[in-house]
C-alpha cells in the first residue's frame, strides 16, 4: 500500500509540472488579435512590398536563400490563419475577408 501513496505523489508532481492551463490565452483574445492581421493596411502593406521586392531580387539571382527569406518576412500567414480560423469557428464573414486579402492583398 505504501509503494501506492509514492506512486501517487510522484504523478501528482510530474501533472503540477506539466500543468498547461495555467499559461492558457482567452480565446477571445486570440481570435481579436488574428482578426488584426487579416487585413493589409499600413505597416503590413509595405512589409508587404518589401517581400515581394525581396522575393523578386532572389528569382533574378536564381537564390533559394533569399526567396525563403522574402517569405519569412511576408505577411502572408495573417489571410492563412484567418482562414484557418474561420473554418474551424464556422465564421463566413471572416472567411470572406481572409481570402480576399489573401488571394487579392492589394
Amino acid at each position: 500500500m505504501r509503494r501506492f501513496g509514492v506512486k501517487s505523489k510522484l504523478l501528482n508532481r510530474a501533472n503540477a509540472a506539466f500543468r498547461l492551463f495555467g499559461e492558457r490565452e482567452q480565446v477571445v483574445n486570440v481570435i481579436e488579435n488574428i482578426e488584426k492581421g487579416v487585413v493589409f493596411k499600413g505597416t503590413n502593406l509595405w512589409i508587404l512590398i518589401a517581400a515581394i521586392f525581396i522575393a523578386s531580387l532572389g528569382l533574378n539571382m536564381n537564390s533559394t536563400a533569399v526567396i525563403i527569406g522574402a517569405m519569412l518576412i511576408s505577411p502572408l500567414m495573417g489571410p492563412i490563419m484567418g482562414i484557418g480560423l474561420s473554418l474551424g469557428i464556422n465564421d463566413l464573414a471572416l472567411l470572406k475577408k481572409s481570402l480576399y486579402n489573401f488571394l487579392l492583398p492589394y
